[in-house]
């Protein structure tokens, strides 16, 4: 394992969804296909059993299953960030102390969101008892504040913890509030990892390169990266023009896990199947004419594997 310290991920992570049999079980033998499809398509990292995972709607055992399962799929090809938060801080260690065991390359945690921290001090002490049952293994904070309810300063917070928890990375902000997770850069060797679809190249304007994006969105941000790094903004917009397109089709049915899963089934040609109670499924009709707009929006190929 690299060393703490030094440690940064490379900067483009996909966060996969957990693909399921019908009857809602996990269905593991599709990891293999799907690791490959990440890495063809430009992703170095995977960030599991977080939102898009529905990892709150997995058992502890079937989070551990599920970490073991894709560190053999990815087979050294891709950096694995294991999400280990829950409502139950003892559950969070458990998956952290798991987590270190398998070899992992970093974990990250959300806050508990029932009864959630009342303020920035209290947080510190959260993540300080999950990092600390992986004394050995890189820790990422994940602020989703629109998810968990937990609105705080993230410059402060992450400030005081990296004098408390050794093992402080850096930040993985999926809020939406671009100005404070940029606010974060300035914390000294803090890495800002940003999980957007649709604000990308805003965030390169911003020096904040790092990405976690959904799985079928490899080749449209590579791309944008490379162009954005070789002054080609003109490409670059366009790329960004793509991505909004995207999420724009996603917002008309709903926006939801269970959209974007249907999407990447139109994108990939791979069936990650549907989603887990309280989630809705996406009817038929809604899929038929949900494909129908990306034919109609000459998108359909845009997340074609590239073999390396």
């Amino acid at each position: 394992m690299a060393n703490v310290s030094t440690f940064r991920l490379k900067e483009l992570i996909a966060a996969p969804f957990t693909p399921l049999n019908q009857d809602g079980e996990i269905n593991y033998s599709l990891l293999a296909q799907y690791a490959d499809y990440m890495v063809n398509t430009n992703f170095t990292g995977i960030f599991i059993n977080g939102s898009l995972a529905e990892g709150l709607s997995m058992t502890l055992d079937e989070r551990k299953r599920l970490a073991e399962a894709w560190m053999k799929a990815s087979d050294g090809r891709l950096q694995v960030v294991v999400h280990v938060g829950t409502n139950c801080i003892k559950d969070a260690q458990e998956l952290a102390r798991h987590a270190e065991e398998i070899k992992v390359d970093a974990i990250a945690a959300f806050s508990p969101s029932y009864y959630k921290p009342e303020n920035e001090e209290v947080l510190l002490e959260v993540m300080s008892q999950i990092s600390s049952a992986a004394p050995n293994t890189p820790f990422y904070y994940y602020d989703i504040n629109f998810c968990t309810g937990l609105y705080i300063n993230a410059r402060k917070f992450m400030e005081m913890a990296k004098k408390k928890i050794p093992t402080l990375r850096g930040l993985k902000n999926s809020s939406r509030e671009l100005p404070d997770a940029h606010a974060v850069t300035k914390v000294e060797d803090c890495q800002v990892l940003i999980g957007t679809d649709v604000q990308y190249l805003s965030c390169l304007a911003l020096e904040m390169p790092g990405v976690v994006v959904a799985s079928y969105l490899g080749n449209v941000f590579s791309d944008m990266r490379k162009a954005f790094d070789s002054g080609d903004v003109t490409t670059a917009r366009k790329l960004q023009n793509t991505a909004e397109a995207v999420n724009s089709i996603r917002a008309k049915y709903g926006g939801g896990i269970n959209v974007a899963k249907y999407i990447f089934k139109i994108l990939t040609g791979m069936d990650v199947g549907p989603v887990r109670l309280p989630l809705r499924q996406m009817s038929l009709d809604q899929f038929e004419n949900m494909k129908k707009d990306f034919n109609s929006a000459d998108l359909v190929n845009i997340s074609q594997p590239r073999e390396q």
